[in-house]
């Protein structure tokens, strides 16, 4: 049965756990530019991006990690969760074994070959690259704890976790500049402590937390290789993701230049704010989806599935659309200079997140089967499609944010894949989600946005047009949820909520 309270307290915490983390993490950053200069944090920042895309085995292992965890909780309330946690280390291993050398043959020839840096900073560059990936081996031994303590819904301790490990890194930082030497390597010396400490504090955490779990290699054989290929189809996402990553924006650099790649930058900085609420609420419904469909309850199951599915579009709609509306008054307040187009690739990303915000539900429904094999092939293969259109359509003479529409478009096509699957694999009927997802959303958003979208046109000072569009969305959008996109079961609980606040 579905545990809505649980669910809204642990995207309470989720939410925390996220603010706090981009809050500090952006002063951390400025701080270390000033300690390192920038030529070491340009070798900072590369290298670590090359092990963060070295690290797509990490995702994919905690996802299948997860799953069977929460399947195993659902199944037998947890008494072989001994047998899934040694099955999991003997798969984290396995992976981690595999990481290291991948990344030293592919990792270092990319750094000795293509990344430009300069000549006198090579050694440094290939010891941080070292350091790098030992931090990345650590974060991964973390795993196993992490997604059971996920599976067993304790994201109090994400919150917590993330406020100790956003302290140390931001005291490791402020450290550097009372040390003398090669700070960068230093730093990272840092960050390899900072890491192990956050290591301990999971263990730990799960010790004291979950009994009867502990640390084994004594691993059914079969229950591992189940988990490794479960993991090893999920890598097949988590490629694509970094190859569209990396390959639109060489294409966007090869036709357009440098520029337009840091309008790319920006407007993947906007689309890290708009979505990371939509990605709290979905972590923390994420395990009781698993959960549900694995104790058969398909009526709950269907309506949870519906339900964060709503919610995930209103909350991106909500956070994203302002921006939008008031996108070059947004950016002027934020950027000393506008890159080029940089207005549009805003606009049209934040367009983008918002479909993609019906993604999150639909990917964790098949997680949940666990037949997965198919689905995260023909997925994989439609959105590498990007590549190839995004190529064309600049050929042809296309306008540089035009890449956008092709993402826009293969994103809406797959929301309809993706949904033959979930028919198919966990009997979501496709009409049920006309009805209970896309026409609400559809009538929400038209809706809400009539009135705003008007500002736009009639007001002239951008100022007064954030200010007043703003405001009248912050109304008009929430009356419109209530309106049309909410069930009458939706509507009962929002009232006796209400009404138990007021008594209080």
């Amino acid at each position: 049965m579905t545990d809505s309270k649980l669910i809204m307290k642990n995207t309470g915490f989720m939410a925390v756990r996220m603010l706090l983390s981009m809050a500090v993490s952006l002063y951390t950053s400025r701080v270390v530019l000033q300690q390192l200069g920038v030529t070491d944090f340009g070798i900072f920042t590369v290298i670590g991006g090359l092990a963060i895309i070295m690290s797509f085995f990490t995702s994919a292992l905690s996802a299948a990690i997860q799953r069977y965890m929460s399947v195993e909780l659902a199944v037998s309330k947890g008494k072989g969760m001994q047998g899934v946690f040694s099955a999991c280390w003997a798969c984290v291993l396995v992976m981690a074994g595999i990481f290291i050398l991948f990344a030293e043959v592919v990792g270092l020839w990319f750094l000795d070959t293509v990344v430009n840096i300069p000549p006198d900073r090579m050694d440094v560059a290939g010891i941080v690259f070292q350091l790098s990936l030992v931090i990345v081996v650590i974060e991964m031994l973390r795993v196993p704890y992490n997604a059971m303590i996920l599976a067993y819904e304790y994201m109090d301790f994400f919150a917590y976790n993330s406020i100790l490990e956003v302290a140390l890194k931001l005291i490791t930082a402020i450290m550097l500049s009372l040390t003398a030497g090669n700070k960068i390597i230093i730093y990272m010396f840092l960050l390899i402590g900072v890491a192990a400490l956050i290591n301990l504090a999971y263990v730990v955490y799960c010790r004291r937390k979950i009994s009867g779990v502990r640390f084994s290699l004594r691993a059914n054989h079969r229950q591992a290789v189940s988990i490794g290929k479960f993991a090893g189809w999920n890598v097949i996402t988590s490629i694509s993701d970094i190859a569209y990553q990396q390959g639109s924006g060489l294409i966007l650099n090869i036709f357009f230049g440098v520029g337009f790649n840091s309008s790319m930058g920006i407007a993947n900085q906007v689309k890290s704010a708009v979505v990371s609420f939509t990605r709290s609420v979905q972590s923390a419904a994420n395990p009781q989806i698993i959960k549900i469909f694995s104790a058969g309850e398909q009526n709950d199951f269907e309506m949870l599935f519906m339900r964060i599915s709503r919610i995930s579009f209103y909350l991106t709609m909500f956070l994203g659309i302002p921006v939008l509306l008031n996108a070059r008054y947004v950016l002027s307040l934020w950027l000393t200079v506008i890159p080029p187009a940089g207005v549009e690739f805003v606009q049209l990303m934040i367009i983008f997140c918002v479909i993609d915000s019906l993604v999150g539900p639909l990917w964790v429904t098949m997680q949940a089967t666990g037949k997965i094999a198919s689905y995260q092939i023909v997925v994989s293969t439609i959105w590498l499609l990007c590549l190839p259109l995004t190529y064309i359509i600049y050929k042809l003479g296309m306008p540089s944010y035009s890449l956008f529409w092709v993402m826009i478009f293969i994103d809406a096509s797959l929301i309809i894949v993706r949904l033959w699957f979930t028919s198919r694999f966990c009997r979501i009927r496709i009409s049920a989600y006309l009805r209970g997802v896309a026409l609400p959303v559809l009538a929400v958003s038209v809706a809400g946005i009539i009135v705003p979208a008007l500002c736009v046109f009639l007001i002239e000072n951008p100022l007064v047009c954030l200010l007043v569009s703003g405001a009248i969305w912050c109304l008009t959008f929430p009356a419109s949820i209530w309106a049309l996109g909410l069930t009458d079961a939706e509507h009962n609980a929002i009232k006796d909520f209400v009404k138990k606040k007021i008594k209080l």
